[in-house]
């Protein structure tokens, strides 16, 4: 691997990172609607859930009704870099490192909080997770909310909803024949997965490859023989038994044009 293709670990790379995500990712089309539905909202604060490099401050922090920003994630590594991004900005921020499954050190940190909280939770990092778990997760959230809290999520829409005409990187593969998958994978936003590449290459070296399975509607990024990612795909239907099992209400579906924007209440 070239060396100047190897770049995560150089001064400019979170630049280049959160450029390259907040411009071209598929999903930061539709936060729009995220963005909409905070302005309108009086004194709150906002929970990332999944913040990593901390993408999302950049317009986050622009919204003065946010009183405080918190961010969760598991990724040590991940949150030392959204420390250096959090110096950029005048926004009140405070990093957790914490466990979707059990929130343990979120619940004490916000056992007296009195303000409305708004979770959000964005570019499928949801669907990174399996059937099963987002469930979990989901019911964690759930548990977490009082009345006037919001959970919103950005999940991407499988490929026959999504209207955008994609050309196929030549490192994609679809399972099964490529003659009968090729109409899937011409309208999934594939290319903007590129933006995994920079951690990707660093750890190991290797190009990823992308697999499409329509059964599962799954999105698998493997290196080698060994899968980094799985990447869900859901449709409307799915996220409404979702919420019917969560046993949380859906107070608004937004479908955009990459993602669906779900707002939830208990």
């Amino acid at each position: 691997m070239p060396e100047e293709e190897i770049i995560w670990k150089h001064k400019k790379a979170v630049d280049l990172y959160h450029k390259t995500v907040f411009l071209e990712a598929s999903g930061v089309f539709d936060e729009k609607y995220v963005k909409n539905y905070i302005s309108k909202r009086k004194n709150i604060k906002v929970v990332s859930l999944g913040i990593g490099s901390g993408r999302e401050l950049s317009w986050l922090h622009k919204l003065k009704n946010i009183k405080e920003i918190t961010g969760i994630d598991y990724s040590s590594e991940f949150l030392s870099i959204c420390r250096e991004v959090v110096k950029r900005y005048k926004a009140r921020v405070t990093l957790i490192k914490d466990n979707f499954f059990s929130f343990k050190k979120f619940k004490k940190f916000i056992k007296k909080e009195k303000l409305p909280l708004i979770y959000v939770c964005l570019l499928n990092t949801l669907g990174n997770f399996t059937s099963k778990q987002r469930e979990k997760v989901l019911t964690n959230v759930r548990d977490l909310m009082k009345k006037k809290d919001r959970t919103i999520l950005c999940l991407y829409k499988r490929p026959e909803r999504i209207k955008a005409k994609i050309i196929l990187p030549k490192q994609i593969k679809l399972e099964g024949g490529i003659v009968e998958r090729i109409k899937l994978g011409t309208v999934l936003e594939y290319s903007k997965l590129e933006i995994l590449w920079l951690p990707i290459l660093e750890k190991f070296r290797q190009i990823p490859r992308f697999w499409y399975d329509d059964k599962n509607n799954n999105v698998t990024i493997y290196v080698g023989k060994k899968k980094i990612l799985i990447s869900h795909r859901f449709s409307k239907e799915e996220i409404i038994g979702i919420a019917k099992k969560t046993k949380v209400k859906i107070e608004k579906l937004i479908e955009g044009k990459f993602m669906w924007v779900v707002i939830l209440k208990v």
